[in-house]
């Protein structure tokens, strides 16, 4: 028994030192984030109109890029799967088995908030903190949030694969910061409902930026794995292979070969090793860069949503409870 108390203790602490680097990481990340407008740009999200909505839950750019990235990651193989999973199973239950994974997704990361938010400050204790220190909390969960969403670029050193993984990471850690965040603010995320709403915030958000990362992404994999086959059998060779099997890479190939050609350059000559080490670092700089962002644009709408400005938020929540308890079975 002591042993198993010493462990949880050690556990514990080692918890709390993780938390305590991720804060002041996260910390760090937002000073060192620019801004191009202040943070008031952040509007919050009309939950009145959202719960009485019979959608059940607004599309976001998370569910469309994770999708696009495991069809570029798969290719042709995607289209193929594709069209035999539409030959067994309709189009609505293809849909729902897609809804299905995302919301379990959702459910991982209420489970993990769970988890955090209860460690330092039980319910009771959430309920006695005053103004000040129930933002200080908000800050501190946020940096934590924007630090973990940041490191996940580190998987874009694994090319496409990692870019899918990057997707599924920053959609769970968002999901997580927005369920922290209604918590902190007294207005808890629970069930079906809580899914629903936060999925609206991550829709609300301004996520344009992600489609912006995903090409950067996506190119950058492409090259490098165009560069490892140029390795093996040269450059000129692979562009005219690339070019076979799709048209529209064409032209860029015929203006690579008119500016080697204008330099005096053997393309099958040149070693691109030095550049093959360097596409993963800019993959992973990429990655972080934008992912820093992103859960910054996540977090401020949460904040703006629960925070102490919309005080209707949590009579709205509270409302719709009890008329739920009260509605005839």
């Amino acid at each position: 028994m002591k042993n198993n108390s010493k462990i949880k203790q050690g556990m514990n602490e080692l918890g709390q030192i993780t938390r305590h680097n991720l804060e002041r990481l996260g910390a760090l990340l937002d000073t060192l984030h620019i801004k191009s407008v202040k943070t008031s740009k952040y509007h919050s999200v009309n939950l009145a109109d959202l719960i009485n909505s019979d959608k059940t839950h607004q599309e976001d750019l998370f569910r469309q890029q994770t999708i696009k990235a495991s069809q570029q990651l798969m290719g042709k193989r995607f289209a193929r799967y594709g069209t035999y999973a539409k030959k067994v199973m309709p189009d609505s239950m293809l849909q729902k088995a897609i809804d299905s994974s995302f919301i379990q997704i959702a459910k991982l990361a209420s489970s993990w908030s769970e988890v955090e938010v209860p460690e330092n400050y039980n319910k009771a204790g959430l309920n006695q903190l005053d103004e000040q220190q129930r933002q200080a909390l908000a800050n501190d969960i946020a940096n934590q949030n924007r630090a973990l969403a940041t490191l996940g670029g580190v998987t874009g050193i694994a090319g496409l694969a990692g870019m899918l993984a990057d997707s599924l990471w920053l959609l769970l850690i968002s999901l997580r910061a927005v369920y922290q965040l209604a918590a902190v603010y007294n207005t808890p995320l629970t069930g079906s409902q809580g899914i629903k709403i936060a999925y609206d915030i991550l829709a609300h958000a301004d996520l344009s930026k992600m489609q912006e990362k995903q090409t950067l992404l996506a190119g950058l994999g492409v090259t490098k794995g165009l560069l490892d086959r140029a390795g093996q059998q040269g450059l000129r060779s692979e562009l005219n292979n690339v070019t076979i099997l799709d048209s529209n890479v064409q032209y860029y190939a015929k203006q690579v070969d008119k500016v080697a050609e204008h330099l005096n350059l053997d393309l099958d000559s040149i070693n691109f090793s030095w550049i093959n080490k360097l596409l993963p670092l800019s993959s992973v700089l990429v990655g972080m860069h934008y992912n820093n962002y992103l859960i910054d644009e996540v977090i401020g709408v949460a904040q703006a949503t629960f925070g102490p400005e919309p005080k209707l938020t949590t009579k709205i929540l509270e409302d719709n409870s009890v008329n739920k308890d009260n509605s005839p079975v």
